[in-house]
């Protein structure tokens, strides 16, 4: 905060221009986003405004930057959900002028995804504006005009069918998901989709082995299933649809990571296809979570949370009774050691010792309930993918986060 009162002081434009980009390239929750949301407004206009110019260039450059800069820039802001409705919503004839632009600026540059010798710069700027398009079309609100650009909708379909172009097949994914709204839907047998970010895998890995010994049902993950790779989404859209229940292993890192907000996006989406109370179930992998982007918390504020807890068993217990997935209910099994506990009293002193140890997360007892298995569905999977390449923003990155807020109950 003293550097930017400095800055305001200094009232140097080109000093106040970097530092809002250096902000935009660092800035990794809401609160920190919060605190500079006008400087953050006013850079993000600016850099819409850079890419317009620059695009008019023969050599895509203004102000010694390239285009594709700028775009990556812009992509990173888009993060804020305030940034993209403000970008978005100047309009003619109820069109955003700004989603057009997009849409044109994509349709005068896709060859160099198709170009076996490319310009590597523009090669670039394509690949940031798939990914300003790919967080579009995540607002429902904004997609359809997407939809009603035909020559948009043929290209990105070509590009979808393509070997790594992952950002083109989630486009298309979300395109289709409106296309067959009104197509009948398929039975399906059940299956549980896990979404979680890359740095909590750890964690993802004890939690689905102990899911597994509660519940019978297929569990699709993607570490198990597909190499990660840039055609992940392909793989993992599929089992989305398919799922009759999602449980999403939220963190920092998770709100940090566009991928993770298009996937849930996406599986929302869908989500109306599944049981309205179970379909959906959340899960915290760290202590203390609470949601550190407006995004995930106005996708997911609603569904049913699982706090953490140091026993993951105990964790894994909570969600198989939200969902009835239990192989066994738990009062059914005390009911049984009780039983047996009673005859045993008379023979050893230890009973309650060694039983109580047969009894996952015995401190808390459940009333229990007879237990059914969700309705039908097939499994699908997700990765994230970390881009890194050199530019403006990888001189301006650090590694930061953290969050402060309450804890879920």
């Amino acid at each position: 905060m003293e550097r930017k009162q400095l800055i305001n002081d200094e009232n140097d434009s080109e000093l106040t221009q970097a530092y809002g980009w250096v902000l935009i390239a660092l800035t990794t929750s809401d609160e920190q986003s919060e605190e500079n949301k006008k400087l953050i407004l006013d850079t993000s206009e600016n850099l819409y405004e850079l890419c317009k110019k620059s695009d008019q260039e023969n050599d895509l450059r203004f102000e010694g930057c390239h285009l594709s800069e700028f775009l990556e820039l812009l992509d990173r802001a888009f993060a804020n959900t305030y940034v993209i409705k403000h970008i978005l919503e100047d309009k003619i004839d109820e069109k955003s002028t700004a989603i057009q632009y997009f849409i044109e600026l994509f349709l005068s540059f896709y060859g160099a995804l198709l170009d076996p010798e490319p310009d590597e710069l523009e090669k670039r700027a394509v690949k940031y504006l798939l990914r300003i398009l790919l967080q579009i079309s995540s607002y429902p609100e904004h997609l359809k005009q997407l939809i009603d650009n035909h020559q948009f909708c043929i290209i990105i379909e070509s590009l979808a069918n393509r070997p790594k172009r992952d950002d083109a097949k989630r486009i298309w994914c979300n395109i289709q998901q409106i296309i067959s709204t009104n197509e009948q839907k398929k039975e399906r047998s059940s299956k549980i989709y896990i979404s979680y970010d890359r740095t909590d895998e750890e964690f993802c890995k004890e939690f689905v082995k102990e899911l597994r010994k509660r519940t019978t049902i297929p569990i699709w993950v993607d570490y198990e299933n597909v190499d990660l790779s840039d055609d992940m989404w392909e793989y993992v859209s599929l089992n989305i649809i398919s799922a009759t229940v999602v449980i999403t292993l939220v963190s920092t890192a998770y709100g940090e990571s566009t991928d993770k907000f298009q996937e849930l996006s996406f599986i929302i989406s869908t989500n109306k296809s599944r049981d309205e109370k179970k379909g959906l179930i959340v899960v915290a992998t760290e202590p203390n979570f609470s949601f550190n982007r407006s995004w995930m918390k106005d996708l997911l504020h609603d569904k049913t949370m699982v706090s953490y807890e140091n026993n993951i068993d105990h964790m894994v217990w909570n969600v198989c009774e939200q969902i009835g997935v239990l192989k066994k209910p738990r009062m059914k099994c005390l009911s049984w050691l009780f039983k047996n506990g009673r005859r045993k009293t008379a023979q050893s002193n230890d009973f309650s010792v060694k039983t109580l140890k047969l009894i996952p997360g015995n401190d808390k007892v459940y009333s229990g309930r007879e237990s059914s298995q969700v309705d039908g569905s097939t499994d699908f999977l997700l990765v994230s993918k970390t881009h890194s390449s050199q530019s403006i923003v990888t001189g301006l990155m650090t590694q930061t986060g953290s969050v402060s807020g309450s804890t879920w109950v």
